[in-house]
């Protein structure tokens, strides 16, 4: 199985692909439009040519966090972001026969890495902790988008402690 997972952004995009659990492509599309449904486009035409190109079975998704608490706390880019997914959303669907999609939240994902994060713990301080462990993991050296893209792939592939998700079954 051919896997794309995806820090999505409509600056930065994280992509990591994984055939099986083998890490074998990384990268992060950018764009600097001021036009954001520009920038979408870009995105979303990147990752069409990395699905053609690598084959790829199932798209995972970070899931854009609901506003408030610790969640995008800014209206327009909590809106930006929710357009990117549907935007990836249609692509999988219309482009690749209803490619298969899973989102998981920021907090699951580094839990099952066993990446500290939860309540005190600042967002930059979570990127570096990302950064870190994909160094770690890898010895590569690669920015906080493509970090967080590569840890949640892996992340797909680390059983389930409950039974409450059914990742990579």
């Amino acid at each position: 199985m051919n896997l794309l997972s995806l820090d999505a952004s409509t600056k930065s995009t994280g992509v990591a692909v994984f055939q099986d659990s083998q890490l074998i492509h990384y990268e992060c599309i950018t764009s600097s439009s001021t036009d954001v449904i520009k920038r979408i486009n870009i995105m979303k035409d990147g990752i069409k040519k990395i699905i053609q190109e690598y084959n790829i079975n199932k798209i995972i998704i970070e899931e854009v966090r609901p506003e408030g608490g610790s969640g995008v706390g800014n209206q327009k880019t909590h809106k930006a972001l929710m357009f990117l997914q549907a935007a990836i959303a249609f692509l999988a669907h219309d482009d690749f026969n209803n490619l298969p999609i899973e989102y998981i939240y920021p907090s699951s994902w580094r839990a099952k890495l066993g990446i500290k994060n939860g309540r005190g713990i600042k967002r930059t301080s979570l990127k570096e902790a990302d950064i870190e462990y994909i160094k770690n993991k890898y010895n590569i050296e690669v920015n906080d988008d493509i970090a967080d893209a590569i840890c949640i792939g892996l992340s797909y592939f680390v059983p389930e402690q409950n039974n409450d998700l059914n990742w990579g079954e």
